[in-house]
């Protein structure tokens, strides 16, 4: 596969999916074009710092509602080449979310094939695309300009294959909540009650658009060069190998960070009260513009135990031993971030995959507690104690914490030379190369030093342990 190639190659002749002998050179160069979104953005960016340092050349193609001229980042590795979004400048999408994703579809079919067409001149022309998995019809794109076409899903498998059920018919979405069966069943999954399903596959008539799209992200799939996705081998390990068996797949994850979530002013005081009544320290980020929300004499009461701020390093701070619980709307950025970083976590979830990966989160991986919300959705103040004093008091916070500091130490493998994301790389031309096969040995003898050295590991004992909310 010839993306593949460009991840894990310098000057060395691989064989690609077609049987085709192909010889790559250090600095190849490729196109990434996210969907326009938070959520999607960061990861993907991400993956271009990564190509970056091993040595590869990206574009990556920002729509946006004021572009700039196109400038560079990452040590000129990284080219940022912003096109318009079609939209007005400071408009929430939310608004009209169909109207903006047609504006941004038509954006992205006028631009990118001049684009590509461009940079097709240059001394170091492109050699594939990499492209968000909601916009499927890039595949062509890609071919119709002899690129090869690599799908990004942002979101685990463990949500994709649940659309690819929705896809194929064997899951019908009912038109309302209540039309659900009360269990479903999908391949190497527990079984998920309505209240664990993506919030798109719950009612057909919530989000419309929304759920055709994220059904229509796999329609192509069995035709896509190559399937890109920010998670690690082992966190999906049963479900991976019923993937793998149909789909050319790999795992580039965890790629991080993530983004915050705005609530409801009552439900923001809500959670506050939990806060302050669960007797921990906390930090909580809060956008200034929803910082209103929270009362002045609030903010005041809480005193020392509460810390209120804007912006927060937020790998820094979870990292640090001092967090010992992360309150999070288990977006699957911010799900990656508190399994990447050994944190037990409170789940909050909201919408979208947030429900799924919570529930991955409490009864699969066992590193946290799900909140238990009302029937319209509402989690009451005691809820909130409850789950800060498990995670944080009780005996089972304590096993929460090491089964974290386990995918801790996965997550930190598969991002790691000698890990799973870099022998997915080498051992896919082991065959072409004695020099190739070689080196794949050598990751492999390395891979079982770096797990020796960190069997001890810890994220930190002793001291108060405080919570982070986000």
């Amino acid at each position: 596969m010839l993306l593949l190639n460009t991840l894990h190659t310098s000057n060395q002749s691989i064989t690609n999916n077609k049987g085709e002998n192909t010889k790559m050179i250090h600095g190849s160069h490729v196109i990434v074009l996210p969907f326009p979104v938070q959520g999607h953005l960061s990861p993907m960016f991400q993956f271009c710092k990564r190509l970056a340092s091993k040595g590869l050349t990206s574009t990556l193609v920002l729509v946006s509602d004021k572009p700039s001229p196109p400038y560079k980042t990452e040590n000129n590795a990284i080219t940022v080449f912003p096109i318009p979004s079609g939209s007005q400048e400071g408009k929430d999408p939310l608004q009209d979310l169909d109207d903006y994703i047609d504006r941004v579809y038509t954006s992205i079919k006028k631009h990118l094939p001049e684009l590509i067409q461009d940079m097709k001149l240059l001394e170091n022309p492109p050699r594939a695309l990499v492209y968000d998995s909601t916009l499927p019809w890039l595949l062509d794109v890609a071919h119709d300009h002899g690129l090869r076409g690599a799908s990004f899903f942002t979101q685990p498998w463990l949500v994709s294959v649940i659309y690819y059920h929705v896809h194929k018919g064997s899951f019908s979405v009912p038109s309302t909540k209540h039309g659900h069966s009360t269990l479903a069943s999908f391949p190497a999954f527990p079984m998920l009650s309505a209240n664990d399903l993506p919030s798109y596959v719950c009612e057909s008539s919530s989000y419309p658009k929304i759920l055709r799209i994220v059904v229509e992200q796999l329609s192509n799939i069995d035709r896509v060069d190559i399937l890109l996705c920010n998670t690690f081998d082992n966190l999906e390990e049963k479900l991976l190998k019923w993937v793998k068996s149909l789909w050319p797949v790999l795992n580039i994850g965890p790629t991080v960070p993530s983004i915050l979530v705005i609530l409801k002013e009552d439900q923001m005081m809500e959670l506050a009260e939990g806060l302050k009544q669960s007797g921990c320290f906390f930090l909580w980020v809060v956008r200034e513009t929803e910082m209103n929300k929270i009362p002045k004499s609030y903010v005041e009461e809480i005193g020392e135990k509460g810390l209120f701020v804007s912006w927060s390093p937020q790998l820094e701070v979870l990292a640090h031993e001092s967090v010992g619980c992360f309150l999070t709307h288990c977006g699957w950025n911010s799900t990656l971030e508190g399994l990447s970083l050994g944190v037990p976590m409170i789940g909050m979830p909201h919408w979208t995959d947030q429900p799924t990966n919570a529930k991955f989160m409490e009864d699969v991986w066992k590193v946290g507690v799900r909140v238990k919300a009302e029937a319209d959705g509402f989690v009451r103040r005691d809820e909130i104690v409850r789950c800060v004093g498990e995670v944080m008091e009780r005996e089972k916070g304590k096993e929460m914490r090491r089964n974290a500091e386990k995918w801790k130490v996965l997550a930190l493998e598969a991002v790691s030379e000698g890990g799973s994301e870099w022998r997915n790389r080498i051992k896919r031309c082991r065959s072409s190369r004695s020099s190739v096969a070689d080196l794949a040995d050598q990751a492999d003898q390395a891979e079982q030093e770096w797990i020796e050295r960190n069997k001890s590991g810890s994220s930190g004992s002793g001291g108060t342990k405080h919570m982070f909310e986000w």
